[in-house]
């Protein structure tokens, strides 16, 4: 009893700790697109009950940039009918707060799997804490959410609660479309971990009938619901993807000495999308990937470290050891979930990024390396120098935490804060501070246009908004976001803001003279490029 209640206090401890670090400078790099897009949808439906184009409570998001992230919109409106402001801070907050319940989820799955609270703490806490989950919980997109679903399903099912586990998946695929390629997998390697303890096929297939039933209704929902986001998304997928399949299998043959038949055994649609997948499966065990550089996505990297600090490789091979002399099937089937989890991002035709589209994989990862530490205080608590090893651990993991947290809040801002769009959070702040009419020509009007709309907090006519949004009418209060016209010459206007890339190389060097009266202020961007982003000629 007093056990329980001293795993319930860590666990409190963890959940409270896991909210706390994530807050300090939660605005300090602007929204993504994304968030900026799931936000304002959200807040657009608090305020008037309609998306941004003027629809009542859809079901479907489209021209978006996200792809429907449903239920993270809807999340997002509940929290803006609480607190009506919208800020960077406030429109992470939520997903920071939701996210947080993976400390209690995760525990409680290790505990099922395995009956050790040493195990099941360890993996919370190097999940949790790892700059992989400490990063992307901290962005105000589908995947917090619809982790927390995602765990919760898993965990539900394996407390045989399987109605709720399939409506918790339901809620995850319709958060996130990527778990969609991932629950029919996921669904056969739950019901593996009910064959291997009660050894009866009988109830597997069964139950794997039925699961399947289930995911046919999950695609026939998507189908109805969202055709075209279903139709693209199926072409994102390696074994769908005619046109670059098509292209790696002519560049095969048109390079082989071999005949034509040989070549069609060889080169093929199928051994090419296979070869993909294999290097894809290679990328996702990269060492340096796992404990160096991070994801090869710099947007879902956290641009500082690896997905783990450098220090948690020494756990990473002796969790491989311990596996090898103390290993039970348990706990081979807990790291079944670093292959599983890979799915979304292994069947993908659209670039690796297995910080989100492979999530599960870090439960995985995260168990291998707590069975790590485990071994080592195993190995060193009778030695006669071990405080000796815990001062060089702790002293190496001190100096990996500092360098972490020095690259991702003092370099990260300059390195990828543009990835982030930046300076779009600064042409809104200037035309709120401003107050005038200006012409904008920007390569992106809808971004800068919702954008500008995100970070005005006064009172405005909203369905003004929306009605302008549906006629792809970019303008409000004698502001309008017009597409790069490289028939406007741009030094003849006045009250006109230039983005960058609209100018060509000639112009911008005219425009961006010190000397150059007609332009009245220069706005930077944020990285360290130092060029001007939008010249503002009155």
């Amino acid at each position: 009893m007093t056990k329980a209640l001293n795993t319930k206090k860590i666990l409190f401890v963890l959940f409270f700790l896991f909210i706390s670090i994530r807050l300090p400078f939660l605005d300090q790099i602007n929204l993504l697109p994304d968030e900026r897009d799931i936000a304002l949808s959200g807040w657009s439906i608090a305020q008037t009950g309609k998306d941004l184009f003027g629809k009542p409570f859809p079901l479907v998001f489209e021209n978006i940039s996200p792809n429907n992230p449903l239920f993270a919109i809807y999340f997002a409106a509940f929290w803006f009918l609480l607190i009506p402001i919208k800020s960077v801070f406030l429109a992470r907050l939520p997903f920071v707060l939701v996210s947080s319940l993976l400390v209690f989820v995760s525990f409680q799955i290790v505990k099922i799997l395995t009956n050790n609270d040493k195990k099941a703490l360890l993996t919370t806490i190097v999940l949790c804490f790892s700059p992989w989950i400490f990063h992307i919980t901290r962005l105000a997109l589908d995947i917090p959410l619809a982790m927390v679903f995602l765990f919760t399903g898993i965990l539900y099912y394996l407390e045989k609660r399987k109605f709720s586990a399939l409506m918790l998946l339901f809620l995850a695929s319709f958060t996130y479309q990527g778990f969609r390629l991932l629950i029919p997998f996921l669904l056969i390697y739950l019901e593996l971990f009910f064959l291997i303890k009660q050894k009866s096929w009988r109830y597997f297939v069964f139950n794997s009938l039925k699961n399947l039933l289930f995911v046919i209704l999950l695609v026939l929902i998507a189908s109805y619901l969202e055709p075209n986001i279903s139709k693209n998304r199926l072409s994102e997928i390696i074994f769908f993807n005619n046109e670059k399949n098509a292209q790696a299998v002519y560049f095969k043959r048109i390079t082989s000495i071999a005949s034509p038949e040989i070549a069609r055994i060889f080169d093929n649609k199928l051994t090419v999308s296979l070869e993909e997948i294999f290097l894809n499966f290679t990328k996702g065990l990269d060492l340096s990937y796992l404990f160096k550089n991070g994801d090869y996505s710099p947007i879902n990297g956290n641009a500082s470290t690896g997905q783990y600090l450098f220090v948690f490789i020494i756990f990473y091979f002796l969790g491989i050891v311990y596996l090898g002399k103390k290993g039970a099937s348990f706990d081979t089937y807990l790291l079944g979930f670093i292959p599983l989890g890979m799915v979304p991002a292994l069947l993908s035709s659209h670039g690796i990024s297995f910080s989100i589209r492979g999530v599960l994989s870090s439960f995985g990862f995260s168990y291998l390396l707590s069975l790590g530490i485990i071994y080592f205080f195993q190995l060193v608590k009778d030695y006669k120098f071990k405080k000796f090893y815990f001062l060089v651990i702790g002293t190496v993991f001190l100096i990996n935490l500092s360098y972490f947290i020095y690259g991702y809040y003092q370099r990260r801002p300059k390195t990828v804060g543009e990835l982030f769009y930046e300076n779009e959070r600064r042409l809104s702040l200037f035309l709120l501070k401003k107050n005038k009419p200006y012409e904008i020509y920007h390569q992106l009007p809808q971004n800068a246009f919702l954008s500008y709309i995100f970070f005005r907090n006064d009172g405005f006519d909203l369905s003004r908004v929306q009605n302008n949004m549906f006629k792809k009418n970019y303008s409000y209060d004698g502001l309008k976001f017009k597409k790069c016209n490289h028939k406007v010459n741009y030094l003849q206007t006045a009250n006109t803001i230039i983005h960058e890339p609209c100018v060509e190389k000639i112009n911008y060097d005219l425009l961006n003279d010190i000397n150059n009266i007609k332009v009245k202020n220069r706005i930077l961007y944020k990285d360290f490029s130092g060029k001007t982003a939008y010249f503002v000629i009155e």
